[in-house]
């Protein structure tokens, strides 16, 4: 069996891991999407981006729990918060707005559902 570099992880791994997190996908809204800033984004641009979010966070939590000591079941759990806690704050602002969130909330299900199974695993 070959063997696996494992890198040891500290707080500030941790925190760059969010801050990853959070920035990569307003990154890519900046240079493919109108705006780095989610909320600004029109409901398909939202979708893009949020499938984005989506993919980077699950990447990322791959990526520490196979090449770091980081404790994805905690990192999972950051992840599901920051999650709920956008979509929440788009879901209110769109029924503000008279907009249909039932994509939204379907992705959202998915995410969190797919957060937890990361717990499970793990």
């Amino acid at each position: 069996m070959k063997e696996r570099n494992i890198v040891p992880i500290n707080k500030a791994g941790y925190l760059l891991t969010i801050a990853g997190y959070l920035l990569l996908p307003c990154l890519y809204g900046g240079w493919f999407l109108a705006s780095w800033f989610p909320y600004h984004l029109a409901g398909k641009q939202f979708l893009a981006w949020y499938i984005v979010h989506m993919a980077i966070g699950h990447l990322l939590l791959y990526l520490a729990g196979r090449y770091s000591s980081a404790k994805v079941d905690k990192l999972s759990f950051v992840f599901l918060w920051i999650t709920v806690l956008i979509s929440l704050s788009r879901m209110c602002k769109g029924l503000y707005h008279h907009k249909p969130i039932l994509y939204l909330c379907l992705l959202t299900a998915l995410n969190v559902l797919l957060l937890l199974l990361w717990n499970r695993k793990n």
